[in-house]
């Protein structure tokens, strides 16, 4: 493995969490548009406006930390530097993430991902960026503070989440209880002990709460209970982080099959938190998930095998056989790799950057050809009129999909490359 192996578990692996999808994202800029000076709107809420998406159309950020897309998709973001201008939007279809920065001037949101250096978005109408900036957000606590900045924030004005209820075609979809492989304890009251802290850990975000539930239900020998108390101590959720008592718990939910504990121990394996680093015993473990069906585990192995880590021989075949399996498993990001990876003229490299920056250039060139060169508009752009996966079909050059897209007869191969309509 290379040393550049911390920033591919960044952007293609889940470190620290049972739930968070990172996935790789193509999306870029398609105009230049210059801004008066944004040095008095130096905090996150200088992104909140209207954004010119390559793929995928126009983009609103709005500043009750949500955002909607021209296709139907949205999503949540926050600030993650305020200093830096920094932000995080977590898409709702597909598990998107996509992690940037706000330039200078305020015209361009780009990637702070090395591999994905093509992620890029471009603001709309700059005449109104401001007041869009400044607008005033609802607020219906009558106790709340009149101040704009969040509890705890240092300085600057960051919205990290919606102050106001969300509207109803804005609501997000409760978080689903149903476990995806059937674990459900033979003492009902066990089980409905744990539906309560699993309430409080998933939907209510009360961890210390959710805490002695969870540690009652995991000693009774709950898995799931296990697993939460696994990314408790992990990741520090309303407890001291503790990697030692993160990788017991993952472990005792790993001992009765649960695919997404396997994945986390493998990840603490793979950097040596908590217990002995083993690279090796990593990638055992992500199989024992992959083979219960976890994209995110079917993910990582794809990419171990593409670039030979935790001993595995550098394998193309296997790497796209996960990487597309992953793909199936509604994983986007390995499915868009798989096709990368499938062409015969994509060479081997030696990581994942330097993939994503092969990657990044093509998309490039095939913009600039689009874009006749570049210029400011639409500029000629033949697939300006598309959103959506029919715009990620348009540019691959994939008719074909287009027509089906348009037809609302996709394929499922459509969907893997292209996404979901």
């Amino acid at each position: 493995m290379t040393t550049s192996t911390t920033d591919a578990l960044l952007l293609f692996r889940k470190i620290s969490s049972v739930g968070e999808t990172i996935v790789f994202v193509v999306t870029m800029g398609v105009t230049a548009i210059l801004l008066p000076s944004f040095s008095h709107a130096a905090s996150c809420e200088a992104v909140v406006g209207k954004w010119a998406w390559f793929v995928g159309g126009e983009v609103t950020i709005k500043s009750d930390g949500t955002f909607t897309q021209q296709s139907g998709n949205s999503g949540t973001w926050e600030c993650t530097d305020a200093s830096k201008r920094a932000v995080t939007l977590k898409w709702t279809k597909g598990g998107f993430v996509n992690r940037m920065a706000l330039s200078a001037d305020g015209a361009n949101l780009s990637s702070t991902d090395p591999s994905q250096s093509f992620v890029k978005a471009t603001r709309i109408n700059p005449e109104t960026a401001l007041s869009d900036i400044l607008a005033p957000r609802q607020d219906t606590n009558s106790g709340s503070s009149s101040s704009r900045r969040p509890t705890g924030q240092p300085g600057g004005t960051v919205p990290i989440k919606p102050s106001a209820p969300l509207h109803s075609s804005q609501r997000k979809a409760p978080t689903s209880y149903e476990s995806p492989q059937g674990f459900v304890s033979s003492d009902p009251k066990v089980e409905a002990r744990f539906k309560q802290g699993y309430d409080l850990f998933t939907t209510k975000k009360n961890y210390a709460a959710a805490f002695p539930i969870l540690m009652e239900t995991a000693q009774a020998g709950h898995p799931r209970a296990q697993a939460l108390l696994g990314r408790t101590y992990q990741e520090g959720l309303g407890q001291a982080k503790d990697y030692k008592q993160a990788a017991e718990w993952y472990g005792k939910a790993a001992a009765q099959g649960h695919r997404t504990a396997l994945f986390s121990l493998g990840n603490l394996y793979f950097e040596g938190d908590g217990v002995p680093k083993d690279q090796v015993k990593a990638i055992q473990l992500y199989r024992q998930s992959a083979d219960l069906g976890y994209d995110q585990a079917e993910f990582i192995l794809g990419l171990s095998y593409e670039f030979g880590w935790g001993g595995l021989p550098r394998d193309r075949k296997q790497a796209i056989h996960w990487l597309d399996r992953a793909g199936r498993h509604k994983n986007g990001g390995a499915g868009f790799i798989a096709t990368w990876l499938e062409k015969p003229d994509t060479p081997h490299f030696k990581d994942e950057v330097q993939l994503g920056r092969y990657i990044g250039a093509k998309i490039e060139r095939r913009a600039a050809a689009a874009f006749g060169g570049g210029g400011s508009g639409d500029g000629g752009n033949p697939c300006s009129s598309y959103s959506g996966p029919a715009a990620a079909a348009c540019n691959q050059g994939d008719k074909g999909a287009i027509d089906r897209y348009r037809e609302h007869q996709e394929t499922q191969e459509d969907k893997r490359k292209y996404g979901v309509q």
